[in-house]
């Protein structure tokens, strides 16, 4: 009786743990509480340990060639190309069988990305025009998903339909794909080629495996980790695109088809169940045969790019994001800090994130509407619209990642993630106000 008590206690602690996991409230959580960890830290008696610590070397060396890292490179330029392997899985599968796989439903969401790209720019340039600071005009434009989802959640479904949720996704999938461009062409100081060549070279070979139906993951794993991204690290480019690149030869087709699994399932389950059952814990072998051809069957049913996603998705959420949020905003909170909040770079980043995505994404979806070149989601009103706008101005993690890259200066860089940071509560609040004052529960 204990036993069976005991098993019945631990699947429930099981189930609380793999819900918690699941759950983008959960990861939302663990990145804002990494965020107020670092700013702890950074601002008591253990900053110098704590920004020492991230300056910590790794030095790997294979034969000649040798690979040296700092643990914040090491997440910046390693870890965080995993987050970018996943939204190019993403990408991916939102333009094979998304929302961007056709022209009807990828017009809006595209259209609108577009806005939110070029607005936040613009307001950021005009701003910051003459400045040192203005090879920051980048960092305005990112949307931050995670965090825009979660807040839409927090809303609750009586005020924000699915179909809302569906277009900030593909909203922000456009928008990434902006994002890693702009990183690609605009924040890149060197080239080296032959790396580069080499990163090609191996990206060639996943594309060749793929076509010949070589499906295992582990396979393009270790090319995309040894062949891309060591190739874009050691060309200049910087490392987190080999993400994005390898995403795109990940196979996305199947080998059995729905129709064909069900029916073999059916027949695999039939046969099961006509062999007898053993007195003990055991399976026979017939029936332990069966079990691994429906294993095989599985396997075959699910595309490789949706197993990928699905084993990286806690990962990155759980571990790789919030730790990127713990080694990038361990900011020291001073009046002299909080003054240059009031500075050009500041104002850019700040009016470009919240009003610039605001009425970036609202007028030229008005226009769009107006114009019927497109129009709104089913089910989605105006003023449901203008509060998801509104958390489009959330860029946090790339909007942080790109400010990483914008600036050799180290005050810039400070000063841009206060920028962010603040961003990052203007923009929640003016959408939080939208909803509770302009928005109807359904």
């Amino acid at each position: 009786m204990d036993k069976i008590e005991h098993k019945t206690y631990w699947e429930r602690f099981k189930g609380v743990i793999t819900a918690l996991f699941s759950d983008d409230l959960a990861s939302g959580i663990m990145m804002v509480s990494a965020v107020v960890i670092a700013l702890i830290l950074a601002n008591s008696g253990w900053a110098t340990e704590f920004h020492e610590f991230w300056e910590y070397s790794i030095n790997l060396s294979v034969n000649d060639a040798e690979l040296s890292l700092t643990l914040h490179q090491f997440v910046n330029d390693g870890l965080m190309a995993i987050f970018f392997f996943a939204i190019g899985l993403e990408i991916k599968r939102e333009i094979i069988a998304g929302e961007l796989s056709s022209l009807r439903t990828a017009l809006m969401p595209i259209i609108c990305a577009l806005g939110g790209l070029i607005f936040p720019v613009l307001v950021f340039m005009l701003i910051n025009n003459g400045q040192d600071t203005f090879t920051g005009w980048g960092i305005p434009m990112a949307t931050d998903i995670v965090f825009a989802l979660i807040l839409l959640t927090l809303v609750g479904n009586k005020k924000v339909p699915i179909a809302l949720k569906i277009f900030v996704t593909a909203l922000a999938v456009v928008d990434d794909i902006c994002a890693v461009l702009v990183i690609a062409f605009f924040y890149t100081d060197h080239i080296v080629y032959e790396s580069l060549l080499w990163a090609f070279l191996s990206f060639f070979v996943l594309i060749g495996a793929n076509g010949v139906g070589v499906k295992n993951p582990l396979f393009y794993g270790v090319i995309g980790i040894l062949g891309i991204w060591t190739g874009f690290f050691l060309s200049g480019v910087h490392a987190t695109i080999a993400g994005v690149i390898t995403a795109i030869a990940i196979p996305a087709r199947v080998d059995l088809e729905e129709r064909t699994f069900v029916k073999n399932v059916r027949n695999l389950i039939d046969s099961f169940d006509t062999i007898r059952t053993t007195e003990t814990v055991f399976m026979k072998n017939d029936k332990l045969e069966l079990v691994h051809i429906l294993r095989k069957a599985i396997r075959k049913t699910v595309p490789p790019l949706q197993t990928i996603e699905r084993i990286l998705q806690p990962f990155v959420n759980f571990f790789v994001l919030p730790l990127f949020a713990l080694a990038n905003t361990g900011l020291t909170i001073e009046t002299e800090n909080l003054g240059k909040l009031l500075e050009p770079l500041s104002v850019g980043v700040v009016l470009g994130l919240v009003l610039g995505k605001f009425f970036g994404i609202s007028i030229v979806a008005r226009l769009a509407a107006a114009l019927k070149i497109a129009k709104l989601p089913e089910k989605v009103q105006w003023p449901q619209f203008y509060g998801a706008a509104a958390f489009a101005g959330i860029g946090f993690t790339m909007s942080i990642f790109i400010a990483e890259l914008a600036f050799a200066n180290e005050a810039f860089v400070h000063q841009a993630k206060l920028a962010i940071l603040f961003a990052f509560i203007l923009a929640a609040l003016l959408g939080m106000f939208i909803f509770r004052f302009f928005v109807k529960t359904n």
